[in-house]
């Protein structure tokens, strides 16, 4: 997969070019992960870099723009998970450097993804999980078109191990 560059819309500075995530982002990746989360988890995202090494270049992307990596997208594609009978484009996590938000980074990060899912995977559906306290997350992806959809998280609390 090659490097893609969107050129600036009124609302950015600068054009942002997407590509497929490498370890070596990894410092990028934590760096933004702390300014959104307010922790270091520089072991969690070690392992998830390991993990999307393993999936199509195309599921794992990052964004630069400013000549540094502004923003990531990690994602999947199911083809009978969760009784979807379909291909379904699963968007696991998307993160933007907070200057970088409100640029279109994060819009161009997602058309990626789902056009590479449209053509080399024919998914039809493209479906995410969002912590519904967080507005501006809920706000984007109703922005881009997301809505609530026929599933519901079920989840339930253990018990410690003793």
């Amino acid at each position: 997969m090659s490097r893609h560059t969107v050129t600036p819309s009124s609302t950015s500075r600068s054009a942002v070019a997407v590509r497929p995530l490498e370890r070596s982002d990894l410092d990028a990746i934590v760096r933004i992960d702390e300014k959104l989360s307010g922790q270091t988890r520089t072991g969690y995202w070690r392992q998830r870099l390991e993990v999307a090494a393993l999936r199509p270049p195309w599921m794992s992307l990052v964004a630069e723009t400013d000549g540094r990596v502004v923003a990531f997208l990690l994602g999947w594609v199911g083809e009978s998970e969760f009784g979807i009978a379909q291909p379904t484009a699963w968007v696991e996590l998307i993160g933007v450097d907070p200057p970088y938000r409100g640029r279109g980074v994060a819009q161009t990060l997602l058309r990626r993804f789902v056009d590479s899912g449209r053509e080399l995977r024919a998914v039809r559906k493209v479906a995410t999980l969002i912590d519904l306290g967080q507005a501006d997350v809920r706000e984007f992806f109703t922005r881009v078109g997301f809505h609530h959809g026929p599933m519901i998280q079920m989840e339930r609390s253990l018990e410690p191990l003793t």
